[in-house]
């Protein structure tokens, strides 16, 4: 008889692989798409101010979220502005940006990232500039520790 268990001539059990690895390859589809692509892109180089009241990032407006980098350079005296892994040398140039993406998502939230020895002027600049960019939604990213 065709079928069956897969036994052999002997009637012992044979170990069957191909159904184990279609449930695996099955498993591993599923949870590729329900991982959220989107990571928070953010520059590891800015140390961040400290703060006893910082709250953790709510997972569910995470995925609406765009970091804004905003480096201090004591150096030269500037700021630096960094966007999904882009230099902006000149603030206004980010402007479209924003633009373009509010528009694809009308929950968008800025995740301002500055530095803590960065001047509160600059930050007011990037405040400005979001707000041109027709984003009403900042927050400030801040360490507990």
């Amino acid at each position: 008889m065709a079928g069956g268990g897969g036994g052999g001539e002997k009637g012992e059990p044979e170990f069957q692989i191909a159904p184990m690895v279609d449930v695996l390859l099955v498993l591993l589809i599923f949870f590729m798409c329900i991982t959220s692509a989107e990571v928070l892109k953010v520059d590891k180089e800015i140390k961040l101010p400290v703060s006893a009241n910082a709250k953790k990032r709510d997972p569910e407006m995470a995925k609406h979220e765009i970091a804004v980098n905003l480096r201090w350079n004591a150096k030269e005296n500037k700021s630096l502005l960094l966007v999904d892994d882009r230099e902006y040398p000149s603030i206004g140039e980010l402007i479209p940006y924003l633009k373009d993406r509010r528009a694809k998502d009308d929950k968008l939230r800025v995740v301002l990232r500055g530095d803590r020895l960065l001047p509160a002027i600059e930050i007011q600049k990037v405040m400005n500039l979001v707000g041109e960019g027709g984003i009403a939604d900042i927050s400030f990213a801040a360490s507990n520790k």
